[in-house]
């Protein structure tokens, strides 16, 4: 493999408004030389695979990767991944424009490491949000150091290590966890900042929080790594934990204020870390948070239904396993 060809993995569900944009953004990095984009269409329904099929009948450099139905961002990564040639890879998703000094920014900074990577504004969790209401998002740091959304890699890493093709989140989190057991160095570039654009409608936006949170709870029982999201997490079971016991002794208004009121604290909270919210903009700073209240309550289900999921797991292999502890039987 021509260790200074260059291969850009894009993955990519429903993407069809922007895809050409983020293709775009490549062609035009500094310092680029030889290079092919693989992009894998992960099943879309809109239009993202003629899109791109066009595209790469005007340039040999975009190969399609069309997959017949919707596997997930593991499957999806390391399909390209498999058909990628460079000497260097770079993940990068569908709906992030890379900034011109994008590769020359991580290039550098692989002399030192086996993987690096930008950090995406807005964060993911909010895109909609910012979107909806006009929000200038403020940079806010990954918990995942190198992001599957924009990340560069040596090709010899993944004669070591993979995407989790089972993973339809998560996926880029559960390599980092493998790189580090295998020694393998990742950091963040800092003040590498790259325009995430993501165009999830509100019920998507819901429905992928929900997923999002669940597998969030899986990497907790996984890895046994304790993150912030775990924090307000076990925090919100705190408050659910009360309102219950509030309705259980009759008090029905104050067992829902409790969770509700915990829920909106937490958006308010959340809003003013992912976004610029001077007080003259509280008429949209205000309806930003009732929604991040109602995508935080997606998460905050996942979690919660990935811990009763893992729990039946465990419970049928203690049956199968007499013996066997619950917290092995997590792993």
């Amino acid at each position: 493999m021509p260790d200074d060809l260059i291969s850009f993995v894009v993955i990519a569900y429903n993407e069809a408004a922007n895809i050409g944009p983020a293709l775009d953004s490549m062609a035009r990095l500094t310092g680029l030389g030889e290079y092919e984009i693989i992009v894998v269409n992960d099943g879309s329904q809109d239009g993202t695979a003629q899109t791109v099929a066009t595209l790469a009948r005007r340039d040999p450099r975009i190969r399609l990767i069309d997959l017949p139905a919707n596997r997930g961002r593991g499957h999806a990564r390391s399909t390209g991944i498999a058909a990628a040639r460079g000497g260097l890879i770079a993940t990068v998703d569908a709906d992030i424009l890379l900034p011109a000094n994008w590769l020359d920014r991580t290039r550098q900074a692989l002399t030192g490491h086996d993987a690096v990577g930008g950090t995406a504004v807005p964060d993911g969790d909010v895109g909609y949000v910012g979107r909806r209401f006009g929000l200038a998002p403020r940079v806010v740091g990954s918990t995942t150091t190198v992001t599957g959304n924009n990340g560069l890699y040596r090709r010899s890493v993944f004669d070591r290590v993979s995407f989790d093709e089972a993973l339809r989140e998560g996926e880029d989190s559960a390599l980092n966890h493998a790189m580090a057991r295998q020694g393998l160095s990742v950091a963040t570039v800092p003040g590498l900042v790259v325009q995430h654009r993501e165009t999830k409608s509100f019920g998507t936006s819901l429905s992928w929080l929900f997923e999002t949170g669940g597998g969030a709870t899986r990497q907790l029982l996984a890895y046994r790594q304790v993150r912030q999201p775990d924090v307000v997490t076990a925090a919100f079971a705190a408050a659910l934990a009360a309102g219950l016991a509030a309705t259980a002794a009759r008090r029905p208004v104050l067992g829902a204020a409790i969770p509700a009121g915990f829920v909106l604290a937490a958006s308010a909270q959340h809003v003013r870390t992912r976004f610029e919210t001077p007080r003259r903009d509280w008429l949209k700073v205000a309806p930003a948070v009732a929604v991040d209240a109602a995508m935080l309550s997606a998460y905050f289900a996942g979690r919660l239904a990935g811990l009763a999921s893992a729990l039946r797991v465990a419970g049928r292999r203690e049956r199968r396993e007499p013996g066997a502890g619950t917290a092995t039987a997590l792993r």
